[in-house]
């Protein structure tokens, strides 16, 4: 064992000769005091030594390295700057590193003609630099319109970054370095999710922690809701329940309490790093940003496909990396999804852009995959690290933290912006609704979809509040959608939305019954042309559905009912339900529903609902029905 000491007292000994024999000075006692510097944590105390090793030796160019690294550490940039500059000269041993340095000090602090000037001083490795350089001046030659505004009642007197915005733009959430203010270091510091709703007056409520059990002793934040404020995702640390230092969490909404934090695991969580949540208004993928292995660089944006279950809980699959052309070789974090489920923004070091994190948008293809992002410009990105950006559903109003915007010396705080046209994701609608059981009259837990007509995609899921039936469902302006709300052992309910419809004005207020022989739907999503039997394309999504409610009861069989206005002959129209009722049930078989689970019938003009002496009437009387025949 001693000798083993020994032998290592020897190498260390040996490592300080080497050190101390490739640094520019040759001036012992300058040598000592900038060891003795490099061991201190004190910065002042740092700075003083240093400053007297160059008073010795004004040609000690490591010296003037650490003094510089010493004041970006204490935030002084201007001198960070000037004593890299005193140490850029062409006598000076180590000239092109220190030049490189400075390029860099330039810059990180956003003087990019300087930072040329200094990358141009030598030609080693330095190309790619002033590329950057040359990027961001042009940036910052089209400056977008910015005028921020300080959500006063919002801030803290502490920290406040990260926010989220429900899609209405009625509710935001905020991380909380509780216990940091601005120009003091604290070690018992912690973050906490606090939340703000907006208030009738049109003014932001006082922020307040959500408190137990979301927050707790260790550090929870980097939070994001469903678009329709239903879920609630976060990063917890520590917690006994974690595979990682922080992992991902969810809690789901009911009426105003929000659930235990609920650590979905494997595979979504790891042991690595997971952070940054945001979940897609369709309800189906996550996106997140990870240092998991598999990625392009350090820090990635990650996505996994998700389940929402019958009991609102959710279900992960094994995450996929989002890959080229939004990560790159560096760091990419902080993604937010927009309820339009098209575009993403994130922040980046690897994409060209002003220095330090920069906001990026991508604009989704059909496919699922990303064009390539843009800056999205200054003076919303600078010089120093943007994070944390998100959007409302309108598409209008974006929402960041920072520590400089308006310079008023009040540490990070979050601000509201309004974006450009040319920045604004597609606009999103909304509308609200409650579902309750239709004979108790009690609340309860539904699944809500709302579909494209034209092709069958998912624009929005989730679930109505398990205490007061309550939901709100987003949809792109344009487009024709279709709706199902379902629950396991009742009867479905489907409607079509239209741009034309005044979405906001009537609350949908939905009963289902309880499945039983006899039980009927109208189908109100099933399309013919004209005096015609062939089912249209738009009518595949309402009956994918079908075989869905079916395959969830497997002991239910169904008769496909077609029904016709008094228009026409009674036996011209019994012919016509017959073969568009027939034209139900081929469909269905061939989408895998069995044969022996189905049958059909036209009813022609023999079962109106409404006045046939009406268009209104005529109309909902020409329909497709299901009708529950047979249960097992």
């Amino acid at each position: 064992m001693k000798k083993i000491l020994f032998l290592l007292f020897i190498l260390s000994l040996s490592l300080s000769y080497v050190t101390a024999q490739k640094l520019s000075s040759k001036e012992k006692k300058a040598r000592e005091m900038y060891s003795q510097a490099r061991m201190m944590s004190d910065e002042k105390e740092r700075l003083k030594l240093l400053k007297e090793a160059i008073a010795i030796d004004p040609q000690f160019v490591e010296a003037y390295w650490l003094i510089s690294s010493t004041y970006k550490e204490m935030g002084d940039e201007t001198s960070m700057i000037v004593y890299l500059d005193r140490a850029a000269k062409p006598k000076f041993r180590l000239y092109d590193k220190t030049c490189y340095r400075l390029g860099k000090a330039y810059y990180e602090t956003g003087q990019y003609e300087k930072a040329k000037e200094s990358f141009n001083r030598f030609t080693s490795k330095n190309a790619g630099w002033i590329d950057k350089c040359n990027i961001a001046i042009d940036i910052k030659k089209s400056p977008i319109p910015f005028k921020p505004i300080n959500l006063v009642r919002v801030n803290t007197d502490f920290d406040d970054y990260w926010p989220s915005i429900t899609a209405d733009g009625k509710q935001i959430s905020i991380t909380v370095l509780v216990g940091q203010r601005e120009g003091a270091r604290s070690l018992s510091a912690q973050e906490d999710i606090y939340h703000s709703k907006l208030m009738a007056n049109t003014e932001w409520a006082k922020s307040e922690s959500l408190g137990p059990p979301t927050n707790t002793a260790q550090n929870e934040g980097a939070q994001s809701f469903s678009v329709d404020g239903r879920y609630m995702f976060f990063i917890a640390c520590d917690r006994s329940t974690s595979l990682g230092g922080c992992d991902i969490y969810y809690s789901i909404r009911s009426g105003n309490v929000w659930s235990l934090a609920i650590n979905p695991g494997r595979p979504l969580n790891s042991q690595f790093w997971e952070t940054n949540p945001s979940f897609s208004p369709a309800g189906d993928e996550l996106y997140f940003s990870s240092n998991r292995p598999g990625g392009k660089g350090n820090k990635d944006i990650w996505v996994s496909k998700v389940t929402i279950e019958e009991n609102g809980r959710l279900s992960f699959s094994e995450p996929r990396n989002l890959g080229a052309p939004v990560n790159t070789d560096e760091d990419e974090f902080s993604p937010f999804i927009h309820a339009d489920n098209k575009t993403l923004y994130f922040s980046s070091t690897g994409h060209p852009g002003l220095g330090g994190y920069d906001i990026f948008y991508a604009r989704k293809n059909p496919d699922g995959t990303f064009l390539r992002p843009r800056n999205i410009g200054y003076p919303i990105n600078s010089h120093r690290d943007e994070i944390g950006f998100c959007v409302n559903a309108q598409g209008d109003k974006a929402y960041l933290s920072s520590n400089g915007i308006l310079n008023n010396g009040r540490g990070k705080d979050i601000y509201e912006i309004s974006l450009p046209e040319d920045l604004r994701p597609e606009r999103m609608d909304f509308f609200d609704g409650k579902v309750y059981d239709a004979k108790s009259k009690k609340a309860i837990q539904a699944h809500i979809e709302v579909f494209k007509l034209d092709d069958n995609k998912s624009v929005f899921q989730s679930v109505s509040d398990e205490l007061t039936g309550d939901f709100q469902a987003f949809l792109p302006v344009d487009d024709k959608y279709g709706y199902n709300i379902h629950k396991k052992g009742y009867m479905f309910v489907s409607g079509t939305l239209e741009q034309r419809d005044s979405l906001r004005s009537t609350p949908k207020v939905v009963s289902l019954n309880e499945i039983a022989v006899g039980e009927k739907v109208t189908l109100q999503n099933i399309f013919f042309d004209f005096d015609q039997a062939g089912l249209k394309k738009e009518s595949y999504g309402e009956l994918s559905r079908v075989a869905k409610f079916l395959k969830s009861n497997p002991k239910v069989n169904l008769e496909m009912g077609g029904h016709t206005d008094i228009i026409g002959s009674r036996e011209y129209n019994l012919n016509l339900s017959t073969h568009r009722a027939k034209a139900v049930y081929d469909h269905m078989i061939k989408i895998g529903v069995p044969a022996n689970r189905l049958s059909y019938k036209g009813y022609g003009p023999d079962r109106p609902i409404a006045d046939n002496n009406t268009e209104e009437g005529r109309a909902k009387n020409r329909r497709t029905e299901v009708v529950v025949t047979k249960m097992k």
